[in-house]
């Protein structure tokens, strides 16, 4: 199988020059994380993502604090080795190339298909590369905001007093319309555009940047009334392939690892489930 076969087509780009409230109003109106940046020849210059403007926050110039020079890929190049570039350079998006025009987009989720195709069988277990952070659930929102800010890790899990799983907290959880209220203006936020054309789940990939500026606050009650509840778990000697389709399924990009006990014991994201394509 080769990258065109499950590559995303007509990817939304950023082309230079352009300002940062103009890749968020893109950001919010497709509801992306991030995106690649052209010229306006469709020559890819590099990529530019939420966490880059929320590392810069009083920078403008997109070309400033974009990643330049980023890896690309050809779109007959097998799918084991997009995935090994991917994991080797700690990338989300990789551009796909044909005569230096950009024709594709490739992402964890599209392997995560390719994974689960094939079966891959080995166990989760094998591929837990990272520490664990957690989080109380009595945690004040603005504490947990500025937790998730130091710590560039965006998605934690929440212990009861018993020190069990309960619910899993991500920065978009925290700046839910139930709780800050309709009344936040896109034009507060330095976003021009037409307000109806947006939706509230677009905005919330861009709202912790408000929040970092202090133009928005949140409210000090534990992340508990937050937090998303029930959350979806894996075995950690479950087969690799079956954790590829319930974050492929439910459009997650990291789960918690239990072991028999139900205890939790690691979180695995999707760059961690790509590794299994080439070892």
């Amino acid at each position: 199988m080769n990258v065109s076969e499950i590559m995303v087509k007509d990817p939304v780009t950023a082309e230079l020059p352009i300002t940062r409230e103009e890749v968020l109003s893109l950001l919010v109106k497709y509801k992306r994380t991030g995106m690649p940046v052209v010229d306006s020849e469709g020559k890819v210059l590099g990529v530019i993502t939420r966490k880059d403007i929320f590392e810069n926050p009083g920078e403008e110039q997109v070309a400033v604090i974009m990643e330049w020079d980023v890896p690309t890929i050809s779109p007959s190049a097998t799918v084991e080795k997009a995935a090994k570039l991917m994991w080797e350079e700690n990338v989300r998006r990789l551009p796909v190339v044909k005569k230096n025009e950009l024709v594709g987009l490739l992402t964890p989720s599209d392997l995560l298909r390719v994974v689960e195709k094939k079966k891959v069988n080995k166990p989760v277990e094998d591929f837990i590369s990272r520490p664990i952070a957690c989080i109380y659930k009595d945690t004040p929102a603005n504490v947990a905001a500025t937790m998730i800010n130091l710590s560039k890790v965006y998605a934690l899990p929440v212990l009861d007093s018993d020190a069990k799983l309960c619910g899993l907290i991500t920065d978009r959880d925290l700046f839910d319309v139930k709780f800050l209220g309709e009344n936040i203006k896109l034009t507060t936020l330095g976003i021009s555009e037409d307000e109806d054309s947006w939706t509230w789940e677009g905005l919330r990939n861009v709202m912790n940047l408000y929040y970092q500026e202090a133009k928005i606050k949140l409210p000090r009650e534990p992340i508990e009334k937050f937090m998303a509840r029930n959350v979806s778990t894996v075995y950690r000697l479950a087969p690799v392939w079956e954790a590829a389709k319930l974050m492929r399924l439910n459009d997650f990009d990291q789960i918690p690892v239990v072991d028999k006990e139900d205890s939790l014991c690691a979180m695995i994201n999707d760059m961690d489930l790509m590794k299994s394509l080439f070892e």
